[in-house]
C-alpha cells in the first residue's frame, strides 16, 4: 500500500513539474526576456546578401588537413572556409578549383569527409541573384557557444565582374507566440565569410498573425541593440548564439528616451566640419528637417553621389542636407563632410560607421529619426516627408 502511494505521489509530482515547463517559443507579455529558437532556411529570404571575391591557393601550401582530390582534374587549387573562429582550423568547408576537358570547374566537399572524389563537379556560371538553384549545400562542424555540433548551410559561388565570388546564402526565421498573438522574425548576418553569427546580425519582423510582409525596407531591419515593437512593448535584439540557433530579446520600457539611428529614436547629436572648413553642430540645425545622405563610390558607383546633389537641388530650400563621403573635393560647396578627416569621427561613428555606406537618414525638427532608406531611393521616400 505504501509502495503504491509513493508511486502515485511521484507521478503526480512529475505531472506538476511538466505543467510548469513552458512550451518552446510561447511567452507571456509579462516576460522580460524572450529566448527564441530559430530555424535555418536556404537563400536570403526577404533580405539581401551579397558575395565576396575569393582566392584559391596552390595545393603545395599549408592547410589544416589533407584531402583526396579526383584524378581527372588538373591545375588544382584549394580554399578553406573556416566555419567559425571558436573552432579549430580543420572545422571548415573545403573548396577546390581546377580544369576538366578545358573547362574551369569547382568542387565543394559537401559531406565534409575530406574527399572531393565523391562530390559534384560544377562548371562556373555567372551569378544569378534571383535564383537559389545553384546554391551548394555543405556540412561542417561549428560551436553552438557551448560545444561543437554538426551543422550545414548553403553557399553561392560563381563569376561576377570576371572574378570568382563566394558567400554563404542562408537566413533564419523564428516563429513565436506572445499571449495569443503569433509573430515571425527573420534573421541574417551580413558578414559573408564563415558560418557563424554575432558580428553583423540583423533582424526584422516579417509577419504578425495573418499579416505578412513581402518586402523588407531598410527601416524595417534592426541591428543588435535595436528594438522590435511587439504588442506595444519594445524588445531589444540582445544577442544571437554563435551558430544562430537562438536569439534573445529583452523588454525595455524606456525606448522613447533612447538615442540611436533606428526610426523612432532620438537622433544622436554631432559636430563636424565641412570640406570648406565650416564647423557644424547638430543643435543649430533643428529649425528644419535634416537629411543626412551617405554616398560612396565603391565599385564605380556614381548613383549615390548624384542622389545627394539631386536631393539638395530639390529640397535645400526647406531642408538641411548633409552629405557624408570620403575624398570629397576640397572647396566643394554645401554641407559636404569628408569622413576621412579625423575631426569628423563623431558624425562618422553615429551616422555611418563603415567605409562604404549609402544610407540616408531623415530627422525631424524634434530631433527624431523619422525615416531611413538607401540614398538612391530618395525620389520614392522624400516626397512623403513634410
Amino acid at each position: 500500500m505504501k509502495i503504491q502511494l509513493s508511486i502515485t505521489l511521484v507521478i503526480a509530482l512529475l505531472f506538476q513539474q511538466c505543467g510548469n515547463i513552458k512550451t518552446p517559443n510561447h511567452f507571456s507579455s509579462s516576460d522580460d526576456t524572450l529566448i527564441i529558437r530559430t530555424e535555418k532556411h536556404k537563400g536570403d529570404g526577404l533580405f539581401t546578401l551579397g558575395v565576396m571575391p575569393i582566392s584559391f591557393k596552390d595545393t603545395g601550401e599549408q592547410f589544416s588537413n589533407p584531402v583526396v582530390f579526383p584524378k581527372q582534374v588538373t591545375n588544382i587549387e584549394r580554399l578553406q572556409i573556416r566555419s567559425d573562429f571558436k573552432s579549430p582550423e580543420s572545422h571548415c568547408v573545403d573548396i577546390m578549383n581546377g580544369v576538366i576537358n578545358g573547362k574551369n570547374i569547382f568542387i565543394v566537399d559537401e559531406n565534409n569527409n575530406k574527399d572531393f572524389s565523391d562530390d559534384s563537379v560544377r562548371v562556373y556560371k555567372a551569378i544569378n541573384w534571383n535564383l537559389d538553384d545553384d546554391l551548394v549545400k555543405c556540412k561542417f562542424i561549428i560551436s553552438d557557444g557551448h560545444k561543437f555540433v554538426n551543422d550545414s548551410s548553403w553557399i553561392r559561388i560563381g563569376i561576377y565582374n570576371n572574378e570568382i565570388w563566394c558567400g554563404r546564402s542562408e537566413h533564419f526565421t523564428a516563429d513565436f507566440i506572445i499571449n495569443k498573438e503569433e509573430f515571425k522574425i527573420g534573421i541574417i548576418d551580413s558578414r559573408l565569410f564563415g558560418f557563424f553569427y554575432g558580428i553583423y546580425p540583423e533582424a526584422a519582423l516579417i509577419s504578425r498573425n495573418t499579416e505578412a510582409k513581402d518586402t523588407l525596407y531598410e527601416k524595417d531591419i534592426i541591428k543588435i541593440g535595436e528594438y522590435l515593437n511587439l504588442q506595444g512593448n519594445y524588445y531589444r535584439f540582445d544577442n544571437i548564439t554563435n551558430n544562430g540557433n537562438y536569439i534573445t530579446l529583452i523588454k525595455d520600457m524606456d525606448y522613447v528616451k533612447k538615442t540611436g539611428t533606428q526610426v523612432g529614436m532620438i537622433a544622436p547629436d554631432f559636430i563636424c566640419k565641412t570640406v570648406v572648413g565650416d564647423t557644424i553642430k547638430s543643435a543649430s540645425l533643428h529649425d528644419r528637417i535634416l537629411i543626412i545622405a551617405n554616398s560612396c563610390g565603391c565599385g564605380g558607383d556614381t548613383i549615390s553621389t548624384q542622389a545627394y546633389f539631386d536631393i539638395r537641388k530639390e529640397f535645400s530650400a526647406d531642408f538641411h542636407v548633409i552629405r557624408l563621403d570620403s575624398k570629397i573635393e576640397r572647396g566643394s560647396d554645401g554641407l559636404q563632410i569628408d569622413i576621412s578627416d579625423n575631426f569628423n569621427n563623431d558624425i562618422y561613428k553615429k551616422f555611418r560607421n563603415e567605409y562604404c555606406s549609402r544610407t540616408c537618414y531623415v530627422i525631424d525638427k524634434y530631433n527624431r529619426i523619422i525615416d531611413k532608406f538607401p540614398t538612391s531611393e530618395w525620389r520614392h521616400n522624400l516626397p512623403k516627408i513634410k
